[in-house]
């Protein structure tokens, strides 16, 4: 049976193999939960949970802007995993009706609870300057409850139209 200690001298060390295996497993494990629970640069909460209402003008502290962007303590956020139809230039009516219905149950989604922002992998922000981040709630996205009502469409890394 081998021994959690090795005899050094009059002292009982632990041995440099049990020392490096526990060094080896704390790296990957501290790395993990140092992203794992990043919202985005400022934020350190990992649960969002404040009252989010339509964006208007004025304070843009937790305001929904459409489906798939969102203003949270003065950080514009693009919800990276959908696109949703446009509310401000929409190419036709129907766009317009779908874009406000996405609008409106994205409200209702934030604020069923609170959830998370995820970082989106390999990219921070958008060629707007819109941080990336994917809404999460009990380990779904917000975003696919979106698409899976057909009220947006996962997002293809290139816009399509709606119309």
């Amino acid at each position: 049976m081998e021994s959690r200690f090795e005899d050094v001298g009059h002292r009982q060390m632990p041995s440099i193999r049990r020392l490096f295996l526990r060094a080896m497993l704390a790296v990957p494990l501290a790395f993990y939960a140092s992203i794992s629970n990043q919202a985005y640069a400022g934020d350190t909460r990992s649960q969002i949970s404040v009252p989010f209402q339509k964006c208007a003008t004025g304070s843009r502290t937790a305001c929904v802007v459409d489906g798939d962007t969102i203003w949270l303590d003065g950080q514009k956020i693009r919800i990276a995993d959908i696109d949703t139809p446009e509310v401000s230039e929409p190419k036709c009516a129907s766009e317009l009706v779908l874009g406000n219905r996405a609008t409106d149950r994205m409200l209702e989604l934030i604020n069923d609870g609170p959830f998370e922002l995820k970082a989106w992998p390999g990219r921070d922000a958008d060629r707007y300057g819109r941080k990336l981040r994917v809404l999460v709630r009990d380990s779904r996205s917000l975003g696919d409850i979106l698409v899976s009502e057909g009220l947006a469409r996962t997002w293809s890394g290139r816009r399509e139209p709606w119309c």
